[in-house]
């Protein structure tokens, strides 16, 4: 059958949704599917736990445990993931740090994951003030295969 392909980039936009909404919302899908292993479990271990971590900020790579399920970076340095030297194989969930308003003038482009096999889920997390809009319009090339959210912890 013919299907026009008219808007084809546009037709299902990945959704980014603040954690605990999204949270919120994978406990509800699950309560309905009764699912064995409920994901949004996985994701409070990944968010909540101590878990084998690399940071990477401006070029300089630092590795806490053998195989690294968790990455943290910031706008700033994500572009060069590509070319770095992390052990990405194992790494289920990228944390990119926004700290000052300077970063909200960087897009957060993920189309330089595409080396990240197991990679489930990308966490913006703001630590400015700053508005959902705001984060939301930074991110580019989201892969559908990636749950995308953000926290703006105002904390400071």
């Amino acid at each position: 059958e013919y299907e026009p392909t008219t808007s084809k980039s546009n037709d299902k936009m990945p959704q980014v949704m603040e954690v605990k909404s999204l949270i919120a919302a994978m406990k509800k899908s699950e309560q309905n599917s009764r699912s064995a292993k409920p994901e949004s479990k996985r994701l409070e271990n990944l968010l909540n736990d101590v878990q084998q971590t690399v940071y990477f900020y401006s070029g300089i790579v630092k590795s806490y445990g053998d195989k690294p399920n968790s990455l943290f970076t910031d706008a700033n340095s994500l572009s060069a993931i590509g070319s770095s030297n992390i052990n990405v194989e194992n790494i289920e969930i990228l944390t990119v740090k926004i700290d000052d308003n300077a970063d909200l003038n960087i897009p957060i482009d993920l189309s330089v994951l595409s080396n990240f096999s197991k990679l489930n889920y990308v966490y913006i997390l703001s630590n400015i003030s700053t508005t959902d809009t705001s984060i939301i319009k930074l991110i580019k090339n989201i892969n559908p295969r990636y749950t995308v959210f953000y926290k703006i912890d105002k904390s400071e």
